[in-house]
């Protein structure tokens, strides 16, 4: 399923580039199923169907990603919609708020500041952070691509 989406049309703007294998897939996203590997990787659902990923990570546990953002502390998350038909719905937003406020709290309970960084160009997904309540922080340069970096103050 997660090679399938990656190798998608709509995943090549902004998520991944360039064809992937099942044995790349394989390789880059099996070891993060370990519960001591510092990224956790979920699949959101509706009904029972996925359609999409999230990862969330420590921004301090990637120190070249937490200085290339300027921010070293809080949590980084990152989605995708990987079905075509639940894009444009209101399910990214909806994943996205759900996984800030659920989901992050019970794996990071003592770190109240999400981040989210979206090239300036993916107009569709600083859209759908924005209505999940995620609010412009600064201007960065990610991967050599102008970026936005997003923040959303979770509640304690």
């Amino acid at each position: 399923m997660l090679c399938e989406w990656l190798n998608r049309p709509h995943m090549r703007a902004h998520y991944q580039k360039t064809p992937i294998t099942i044995e790349e897939v394989h390789g880059k996203y099996s070891e993060r199923l370990s519960p001591s590997h510092p990224t956790r990787c979920h699949i959101a659902r509706y009904y029972g169907e996925p359609f999409g990923m999230l990862q969330c990570y420590l921004l301090r546990n990637y120190p070249d990603f937490a200085s290339e953002i300027g921010e070293h502390d809080g949590v980084a998350v990152d989605l995708f919609i990987g079905e075509e038909r639940f894009i444009g719905k209101g399910f990214g937003k909806a994943m996205l708020r759900s996984y800030v406020l659920n989901v992050v709290p019970s794996i990071f309970p003592q770190d109240c500041k999400c981040f989210i960084c979206h090239a300036k160009e993916n107009k569709i997904a600083i859209r759908g952070s924005l209505s999940a309540g995620f609010l412009p922080y600064r201007d960065v340069i990610e991967r050599g691509v102008e970026s936005l970096l997003l923040s959303f103050d979770r509640p304690i």
